[in-house]
């Protein structure tokens, strides 16, 4: 059961993500999100070369994404709560799917050499979709606000 709760967790993390990139960080925090994409729009270059190298405003929001998860584990392992802990497994697992796939896989923040040129049609997708909500061409492009579930349409070549 506790990993049903886990997988669970990982799975409400996606709309969490989805629903906090459209609300909130394109809206009312949008001062911390902006220069997220504003490194991307600068240069109209390969998504090797998007980044400035170091930190970003919008590098912030990992510290509101993980205080739940941390509350979560640290109030399990005190009182002893499993499914505290399995929550906060779950959600710390989404952080980490989405730095890898966001921030080492799609905007290549941090270099390693294996995961430079991804040949799976699923992370294909995933980074299209991404960038194609950062370079918006269309106002379908702006729907791109998940990670891991996006529009049919980018699986597509």
């Amino acid at each position: 059961m506790n990993i049903l709760l886990a997988i669970g967790a990982f799975c409400f993390m996606e709309f969490v993500a989805w629903s906090n990139h459209k609300f909130v960080m394109h809206g009312f925090l949008w001062k911390w999100h902006a220069d997220h994409h504003i490194n991307d729009n600068k240069k109209n270059k390969l998504q090797t070369e998007l980044y400035k190298p170091g930190f970003e405003k919008n590098d912030y929001f990992f510290l509101i994404y993980a205080a739940p998860a941390v509350i979560l584990l640290l109030a399990g392992l005190y009182f002893a709560i499993p499914a505290l802990i399995s929550a906060g497994i779950g959600i710390s697992l989404y952080g980490f799917t989405y730095f890898v796939i966001h921030d080492v896989i799609i905007h290549q923040r941090i270099k390693i050499p294996f995961l430079k040129n991804i040949r799976n049609k699923y992370l294909q997708a995933v980074i299209k979709a991404h960038l194609a909500h950062h370079r918006g061409k269309n106002i379908h492009d702006f729907n791109n606000y998940g990670l891991l579930i996006f529009q049919r349409r980018n699986f597509k070549t």
